[in-house]
């Protein structure tokens, strides 16, 4: 009977930002990624390369039980994940690092037909791009990420040759549409050319 009258638990953030329209989770993703620090944004450039994998995992078990998985579905699992590894530090930096991935897998989805969310994107690559060249001392060590999930990335490059990386191979091409990113290649003296086969986020 005494449970009747406790206290909600709050709703996590995260799962609030699934309720906002796009042009406003467009905003709010841009702002928690430029408030971000430089490490855990070159953190999310590797999560966002092995979410893919990872999501696909999920969806095939799904599809098994014949139910739908999308990263709108991925996101509450992440939140899940990374409360119930509260006191584990590498649970909960690797869940962190996912769920702000899938932030920006869904970013790219609703850029196909919303402008804010095309340039929110496109800020937030260019924010990507300047700090990859991070996991250059961040990456070797780390034991949060597998050997094999480490392999995206060749950090014998220069810090340049990571930028350009990023944008054009990393980066889903539906980003460098916007003229961000074009005038971000051409800030950082590099030739804009996408990789047009990475297999992205939208339907």
């Amino acid at each position: 009977m005494w449970g009747l009258f406790k206290r909600k638990k709050p709703e996590s953030e995260f799962l609030a930002l699934l309720k906002f329209d796009a042009d406003k989770y467009a905003l709010a993703v841009e702002q928690f990624f430029t408030q971000m620090d430089s490490a855990t944004r070159a953190h999310v450039l590797v999560a966002y390369e092995n979410l893919l994998p990872v999501v696909s995992v999920m969806y095939s078990e799904a599809i098994k039980n014949g139910d739908v998985f999308t990263l709108d579905n991925f996101i509450p699992e992440a939140v899940k994940m990374l409360e119930a590894s509260h006191g584990h530090e590498i649970n909960s930096r690797r869940w962190a690092w996912f769920l702000f991935a899938a932030m920006l897998g869904r970013l790219e989805r609703l850029s196909k037909t919303n402008a804010g969310a095309l340039m929110a994107g496109a800020k937030v690559w260019c924010l990507l791009a300047e700090d990859a060249h991070f996991l250059k001392h961040l990456l070797p060590s780390n034991i949060v990420w597998k050997s094999d999930e480490k392999d995206w990335f060749d950090l014998d490059q220069s810090d340049q040759r990571m930028l350009e990386w990023t944008i054009n191979i990393a980066m889903p091409p539906i980003f460098a549409e916007h003229e961000t990113i074009h005038e971000f290649a051409q800030t950082h003296d590099f030739f804009l050319s996408p990789f047009k086969n990475r297999i992205g986020f939208m339907p």
